[in-house]
This record gives C-alpha cells, structure tokens and sequence, in this order.
C-alpha cells in the first residue's frame, strides 16, 4: 500500500507525514500557534514526540494548558532562542541529537529573528539568508533522515510590484517544503488553503479548546 502525501488535512488530524517539511503562514494573529499547537496535541495522544522551536516567543502558557492534557506536556520538548545565533545553535541541536521517541519538530514564526537581524543591504544580509536557508535545508535533512515531520511556521508580506502574497523569505522557506499552505481569517472563521501539492480548502473556528471544523 502507498503511502499518501502530505496534505492540508495533517494539520486537523496531527499524522503528519515522515520525511515530510510543512510550511504553514498566514497573516498576524491568523490562529497559526493554535492551529499547531492542536495538532501537535493530536500527535502526543497518538505517543508522537514533539520539539517546538518557539523562535517569536508565541507561547502562552495558559493557552497551552487550554489544548494539552497535562501528561502531555511531558511529550514536548521547548526551546526559545532570543537571537538569531541562538536559534541556529538550537536548530543544529535539534538535528544532531533529537530526543528519543520525538517524530514531530515545529519551527513557530521561523522567520521572526532573521527579520530582526537584516538591515536592508544585501552585502550585510547575506550571511543571514545564508543562515536560514541553512537552517531550512537542516530541517528537511532532519526529516528525512531521523524519519520524522516539520512544520515551519511564518508570516505573510504583500508584494506589491507582483500584486501578490507570499510567505516571509518565501523562496527559502517554500524551497524545502512538501507542503505549503495560507491560513486565512474571514469574519470569524479561518481559512486554510493547499497551495502544494494540491488545492485543497478547510474551514474551521478557533475554540478554547483547540480548533473545530465547520
């Protein structure tokens, strides 16, 4: 039997696919930390590890004692790195010794601290990009080779000479990505729409415990 892909309905049911790099972006306070985190909740109930790499300090720890059970906290793994740098330490870390039993890492706002380090010049920045598109590909390599899933999570920017959306550092992040899809919000309820590999749309609501369906 073959396996199927990886698809936007992953992050509904927490079977992420092995192997696989997700990327999940979507405007500011979209519901993407949520939508994540009630995955990876998923995940643990069915005995998944996770390492959640919190590089934009998204976490509140009331709102994640909302989604997990407290066994479950002892099946996630938290870093939060303050700097650049030391989200490149934390990453590297992760991909030469991860935790026993761990078959999902997340990455939440990827992006945030390589935004905070580039000034604008390209000759200053491209250390940085170089160090995220490292990362990036450390990720993916990660994924394939320990047999596990990552989610890579970011915000969106306008582009306005191309009229279109696309994700921060879109051609880094988007590269190494088996799946990428947007998160919407529209007048209460989001949106999540498959834009790789196929086209798929889900509709659900934000709750205190979690997501719902609609």
């Amino acid at each position: 039997m073959v396996e199927e892909g990886p698809s936007a309905e992953d992050f509904f049911t927490g079977r992420f696919r092995k192997g696989c790099s997700y990327l999940l972006y979507g405007d500011d306070k979209a519901g993407k930390t949520t939508l994540v985190m009630s995955a990876a909740a998923s995940a643990v109930g069915e005995g998944v590890g996770v390492v959640w790499v919190d590089c934009g300090a998204r976490l509140y720890l009331p709102r994640v004692r909302q989604i997990l059970r407290p066994e479950m906290l002892e099946r996630i793994y938290v870093t939060q790195p303050k700097t650049f740098s030391e989200q490149l330490e934390s990453i590297v870390n992760i991909h030469d010794y991860l935790p026993s039993g761990v078959g999902l890492v997340v990455c939440d706002d990827f992006t945030y601290l390589h935004r905070l380090e580039i000034c604008g010049k390209p000759a200053q920045d491209l250390p940085i990009y170089s160090s995220l598109t490292f990362q990036a590909a450390l990720l993916k390599d990660l994924a394939v080779t320990r047999r596990a899933a990552v989610v890579l999570v970011g915000l969106v920017h306008e582009i306005p000479v191309l009229n279109v959306a696309a994700p921060v550092a879109g051609r880094i992040v988007s590269y190494w990505s088996d799946c990428i899809v947007r998160l919407h919000r529209r007048e209460g309820v989001r949106e999540l729409v498959e834009e790789k590999p196929g086209t798929g749309r889900i509709t659900f609501t934000l709750t205190d415990s979690g997501v719902v369906r609609i």
